[in-house]
């Protein structure tokens, strides 16, 4: 694709990324149920045509949107881990995740979504998350049903929130102490 002299890039490039920016406000502000293609197009000032062109469908844009999100929050995570190794790594991780998820506003929206159980199966279902769980937790990458525990037990905190944050804080000790300890007779 040939670089536009006005735009210094491409244009298509260009109207993805204002696409997605403006999905991404979308969301943030009215919830990922209550997003909508037309009032993408109305904000962007361009026609629906112009959307799934550039950007594609709702499905695409969402997850679009939800991987950008994913990616900021992995990034906080990862520096916040940096020099940590063991249960206090994965305390950490778990710790820091579950924090920025709930104060990023796109991330609330989309525990917000009715669909969230369902999106839930997709999640556990991905390699993607599981790889970036193990690495995150810093578990054996080919110890698929631990990471498999870590990812189901975040989402289940974050689907139905402990009362307070201590409660929070003794779940998270002990999805650790299940990864770690695992072969101690319960």
């Amino acid at each position: 694709m040939t670089n536009d002299w006005l735009i210094g890039g491409s244009r298509s490039d260009s109207a993805r990324d204002r696409l997605y920016a403006v999905a991404t406000d979308l969301i943030a502000q009215r919830g990922v149920d209550a997003f909508d293609i037309n009032e993408l197009a109305g904000r962007a000032h361009c026609s629906r045509a112009t959307v799934y062109r550039h950007a594609g469908g709702k499905g695409e844009i969402v997850e679009a949107v939800l991987a950008s999100t994913s990616t900021d929050i992995i990034t906080e995570v990862r520096a916040a881990i940096i020099d940590l190794s063991g249960e206090h790594r994965a305390i950490t991780a778990i710790t820091v995740a579950l924090e920025a998820i709930r104060a990023d506003p796109v991330a609330r929206q989309f525990l917000r979504s009715r669909h969230l159980i369902g999106a839930a199966g997709t999640v556990i279902a991905s390699a993607t998350v599981t790889d970036l769980a193990s690495e995150l937790i810093g578990i054996d990458r080919d110890d698929n049903a631990v990471a498999a525990f870590a990812v189901r037990t975040i989402l289940t905190i974050l689907i139905w929130p402990p009362s307070d944050a201590e409660q929070e804080a003794d779940l998270i000790r002990g999805i650790v102490a299940g990864v770690f300890r695992r072969d101690s007779p319960i």
